[in-house]
């Protein structure tokens, strides 16, 4: 075993990849996701970013994340709603096409978690609209945000 074996090992990913055998299906077709981060800890945020790198292989499970709000299926915000952030989130709502979808990434995109109405924030989502879709957590896992968006696929 010499180095160049060990740097095979490195780049066969399919080896430690989560596997279609904890529970994930492939879907047949794809899903575009756009993330939108609104501040707070970045817990959430940290752990979908993980979730769109190598060891989870997004598209693998039917899913794909843009940079474009115009090629997005559904909007995940992941973080408490800020004031600031509200206009913004408003635009990127609006340039989806029809057929759009919100899902609320973790307890404080949900309901605030623990960034409360106050001065700077509003709460959660759930302050702005019914929160219908949401993957709960504090942060969720990337392979508790995969499952759910899964499920949420299925509907």
């Amino acid at each position: 075993m010499g180095p160049l074996s060990v740097l095979h090992a490195f780049l066969n990913v399919s080896r430690w990849r989560v596997s279609a055998d904890k529970g994930m299906s492939v879907r047949p077709d794809t899903i575009n996701l756009y993330v939108l981060e609104t501040g707070g800890c970045e817990g959430c945020a940290m752990e979908v970013e993980s979730l769109c790198g190598s060891a989870f292989a997004l598209e693998q499970y039917g899913f794909a994340r843009v940079t474009d709000p115009a090629d997005a299926d559904w909007l995940l915000v992941a973080g408490p709603m800020g004031r600031a952030c509200v206009q913004m989130l408003e635009r990127v709502w609006n340039a989806m096409p029809a057929g759009k979808s919100l899902v609320a990434v973790g307890a404080c995109a949900v309901d605030g978690g623990m960034f409360g109405p106050n001065y700077a924030t509003l709460g959660g989502l759930k302050a702005l609209t019914p929160v219908r879709r949401a993957i709960p957590g504090c942060p969720p896992s990337p392979q508790d945000i995969l499952l759910g968006l899964q499920r949420l696929a299925e509907g």
